[in-house]
């Protein structure tokens, strides 16, 4: 099925299989993966994080990968694949012109059609077991809002393990956590859409459009945690870094902090002591952040 929109082209391939959100006995809520792929995209890494979607231990209701604008005939081929193989609906969303991962999904959530979105990035592996693990803690607490995790940061083949980003698991301490740093790592979470909605969705903010929407989550109060699990591996490179000390970004740190001590989240020193860090790390040479967060923030340890 092909719907036409002003801006957007949206293929459905509908489910052949019921048996979706379940194990053995056990009934789960209905979930979506909500993905975004752009052109520069590696099509073996796209191919590898669909792999790891389809081996989970329970599979989502649907897929819904957004095409953040025209994409080349490699990756095209290897999302078709993945929408004959998948035995539940995959839903591919065109977006005529690339307009940034926080319009795009932004758009992807207009188009899911379940209370609860997993988050995947088109180049990062889930854990085989990460959808159970985080539906067994929405069974638990039906009022959670975000449920993230651990996540192992790899590069070149899954087992050159580099790092990991390891956040606080409880709801007090993710609350202090974010005065300094993103507290969820966004291609870990489970989403709970409506909440997502009450607070405004996705938004485009430049780098940090995670980091702002979990500030809204946290301002407003609803039920946030994160599993002492590693939930993915993801995929690091040089540009990591680099991206990271993007000048463009600093005038969205700024914003994100003035919001969090307007809403009484920061006091005034901490929002002058974070203001100058976030400059610092922007200002600092990609090799010295690279060493900051490979030996300090993201540290590994056999």
């Amino acid at each position: 099925m092909i719907l036409n929109f002003p801006l957007v082209i949206l293929e459905v391939k509908e489910k052949i299989n019921s048996n979706y959100g379940k194990k053995g006995t056990e009934t789960y809520p209905d979930f979506s993966v909500l993905m975004s792929v752009y052109k520069r995209e590696n099509p073996k890494f796209l191919d590898q994080s669909l792999c790891s979607i389809e081996g989970q231990t329970v599979l989502p209701t649907e897929i819904i990968l957004v095409e953040d604008g025209p994409i080349p005939t490699i990756l095209q081929e290897v999302i078709n694949k993945h929408r004959s193989n998948f035995v539940n609906d995959f839903k591919v969303i065109k977006s005529i012109r690339n307009q940034g991962l926080g319009a795009s999904l932004r758009l992807g959530t207009k188009f899911v059609s379940t209370d609860w979105i997993a988050r995947m990035d088109s180049d990062d592996i889930s854990v085989h077991n990460r959808f159970e693990l985080q539906l067994k803690e929405v069974v638990r607490e039906p009022n959670l809002a975000v449920i993230g995790g651990q996540i192992q940061e790899f590069a070149g083949e899954s087992s050159n393990i580099v790092g990991y980003r390891k956040v606080p698991t409880t709801e007090s301490l993710l609350r202090q956590f974010i005065k300094w740093r993103s507290p969820f790592n966004h291609p870990s979470v489970m989403l709970n859409k409506d909440a997502l909605q009450k607070v405004g969705g996705y938004m485009p903010y430049g780098n940090l459009e995670d980091y702002y929407l979990w500030a809204r989550i946290i301002v407003y109060k609803f039920h946030v945690k994160n599993i002492d699990r590693v939930l993915v591996k993801m995929r690091v490179d040089e540009g990591m870094y680099q991206r990271r000390g993007k000048f463009s970004n600093i005038k969205y740190f700024y914003r994100l902090r003035k919001f969090l001590y307007k809403h009484k989240v920061l006091t005034w020193r901490e929002r002058f002591l974070g203001d100058w860090l976030m400059t610092a790390n922007i200002l600092i040479p990609g090799w010295l952040r690279k060493i900051i967060y490979r030996k300090i923030l993201h540290r590994y340890s056999n």
